[in-house]
């Protein structure tokens, strides 16, 4: 079985502080840990990249097999 998706997602940054829109610094670079920056009350935060997720069980394997219920 196969089955393929499409996501389109519209992200928007809002400050915490003052809440407008924030704006991402780096944006024509590839920059790994991109700055977010507050126009009006210049709060930032920096975005780092955590550690990257192991897969989940081998590729190939599957679900182990079920076992049969009492009936």
């Amino acid at each position: 079985m196969r089955l393929d998706l499409t996501v389109a997602l519209e992200l928007r940054f809002v400050c915490v502080q003052c809440g407008r829109d924030m704006e991402i610094q780096g944006v024509t670079t590839r920059n790994p840990s991109p700055l977010l920056k507050c126009p009006e009350c210049g709060f930032r935060i920096q975005v780092q990249q955590g550690p990257s997720l192991p897969m989940i069980g081998k590729p190939g394997s599957g679900y182990p097999p079920l076992r049969p219920k009492r009936v």
